[in-house]
């Protein structure tokens, strides 16, 4: 769960709505820039962080209660990686490309683990041979793909700063990532309360984006039944961001 707080309580937005507004994103981007498999890179972009929410396998609450942002909630290497492989393999279900590209975002996550769990060394040393045979299936060269997955990193992070209500005031430039062609990209605020990014990469000049967030007055929890009965009871409601050039 991505979880902000503010002065009206707790604002909880999950992972996977979070990859629905990254691929909200993607389909924004100018054409130049889509590969020719492009539903199958939209589904890579929605599904990346799919297979999250888990109240079982996972603690969303703090010691005293609290309900913790997923940058909060530190979980052991096995757990990450038993997470990464069922997210892969139902990208894997749906298309090699998908799974390619959700192999680089996989890669990029959890590549700090390599040196210090057996089995994460082993995961990812498997998905870089998975790339290796499907960049040759594909026809193209692991540089060219790589090319390609920074659409979805560009989305993620770009996603992730909406969610996470990251932009400055005052016109002030937050830097998004080196991605998409190999340029760096910023996100600031204009006067008028709208948004842009610079360099503009999108095929319109102005559009919306929306994501569904549920805001919690209560902040504290006895356990996780709690949280998932109040989290499913309160209603959603929709934030919304207009962008242009």
């Amino acid at each position: 769960m991505i979880v902000r707080k503010t002065h009206q309580g707790l604002h909880v937005i999950f992972q996977a709505s979070h990859g629905l507004l990254a691929g909200k994103i993607a389909n924004q981007l100018m054409i130049k820039y889509r590969p020719l498999l492009w539903l199958e890179t939209l589904v890579a972009v929605v599904e990346h962080d799919d297979q999250q929410l888990d109240y079982k396998e996972k603690n969303y609450l703090s010691e005293l209660g609290i309900p913790l942002d997923f940058a909060e909630n530190s979980e052991s290497a096995i757990k990450s990686i038993k997470r990464a492989k069922r997210v892969f393999v139902q990208a894997k279900s749906k298309s090699l490309w998908t799974a390619l590209l959700v192999s680089f975002h996989l890669d990029h996550l959890y590549d700090s683990l390599r040196e210090k769990n057996v089995k994460a060394k082993l995961f990812l040393d498997a998905q870089k041979a998975f790339r290796k045979e499907t960049v040759s299936y594909f026809g193209i060269d692991e540089d060219k793909a790589a090319s390609h997955y920074t659409l979805l990193s560009f989305c993620d992070r770009c996603s992730l700063i909406l969610c996470k209500d990251e932009v400055p005031d005052a016109e002030r430039k937050l830097e998004i990532n080196t991605s998409i062609d190999g340029k760096t990209y910023f996100i600031y605020r204009q006067k008028n309360g709208n948004f842009c990014i610079k360099p503009w990469c999108f095929e319109a000049d102005s559009f919306e984006l929306s994501i569904e967030e549920t805001v919690l007055e209560q902040t504290k929890y006895k356990n996780q039944k709690e949280l998932k009965d109040v989290l499913e009871a309160t209603p959603r409601r929709n934030v919304t961001w207009k962008f242009e050039k």
